[in-house]
């Protein structure tokens, strides 16, 4: 309880009778009566002092309103700020969080090039040995090929020279068939022309 309100309380207290007096005594006194004039003076300065006693309590009020205000608004600064410093923090940890989610991304996405970049090139190779391979079969049908060639063409050649042989005999028996004719019609000749001798 404030100073005034411990004040006012007496005050109350001693203000009772004098209204008590003031309706049945000093109202019946005439008007410029001394009692009554120091009565009215007294309660006019009380009355001052009633006002005064009002303002001061008045001012207590406002004081202590102002003082809870400035309070009220104090903690409201300081929840602003921390509110603040939360929000900051907040903005701060979703960039980190968008930033790591970011890397991260580009780094599966870079995996995933590398493990394409690996089986692609894997299967190149693959197919370059396979390539390779089939070449290389080639060039040993190819060569299989020149090589019977070639031991066929000592066989071809022994082949014409058989044939040609057998052709020489066949002219050559054709040319003794021929003499061999050419003597038997000489022969026949000769016996004709010795029977007609």
């Amino acid at each position: 309880m404030s100073l005034t309100g411990v004040l006012r309380l007496p005050y109350a207290l001693v203000r009772f009778p004098l209204r008590v007096i003031e309706k049945q005594l000093v109202s019946r006194l005439p008007q410029e009566a001394p009692p009554r004039l120091a009565y009215e003076r007294g309660a006019a300065l009380q009355d001052r002092a009633d006002a005064l006693s009002r303002a001061v309590t008045l001012e207590e009020n406002a004081q202590r309103k102002r003082a809870q205000a400035d309070e009220q608004l104090e903690r409201e600064r300081e929840q602003a700020a921390k509110d603040r410093a939360a929000a900051q923090q907040e903005h701060q940890q979703a960039v980190a969080e968008t930033r790591a989610t970011e890397q991260d991304r580009k780094r599966k996405l870079a995996q995933q090039a590398q493990t394409r970049a690996k089986a692609a090139k894997k299967r190149a190779d693959e197919k370059a040995v396979a390539q390779a391979k089939a070449v290389e079969e080639a060039k040993r049908a190819e060569q299989s090929r020149v090589t019977a060639q070639e031991k066929a063409q000592p066989a071809t050649a022994e082949l014409k020279d058989a044939a040609d042989k057998q052709g020489e005999a066949a002219a050559q028996r054709a040319d003794a068939d021929a003499v061999e004719g050419l003597a038997k019609a000489e022969q026949q000749r000769r016996e004709s022309a010795a029977r007609q001798d």
